[in-house]
């Protein structure tokens, strides 16, 4: 066995994938479409962001797949940041 090598592979056990090789899921009840999208946000400051899909899952934020991300709404006098980098810009939009 070479210094650096897996023992389990030596003995015919394929290693688990690691979280980052296992794709993320919607985050919305009964949705099973592969995320796309993370969604935080700032109670406090009323304002959400929605961001490329996170390197790791965070239990404070939420996956959404890209259907559930473009139909987002957020509550009446709320603020919608959309960071995306597949946008272009980010734009900021403000519900009334």
């Amino acid at each position: 066995m070479t210094h650096g090598s897996d023992p389990r592979s030596a003995i015919g056990v394929e290693p688990r994938p690691t979280v980052a090789a296992v794709s993320r899921h919607c985050s919305r009840t009964g949705c099973a479409e592969r995320a796309t999208v993370t969604l935080t946000y700032q109670y406090g400051q009323a304002q959400v962001w929605l961001d490329d899909l996170s390197g790791e899952r965070d239990p404070h934020a939420y996956d959404l797949c890209a259907r559930h991300a473009s139909r987002l709404t957020v509550p009446q006098g709320w603020l919608l940041r959309d960071r995306r980098r597949a946008l272009g810009e980010p734009s900021d939009l403000i519900a009334v």
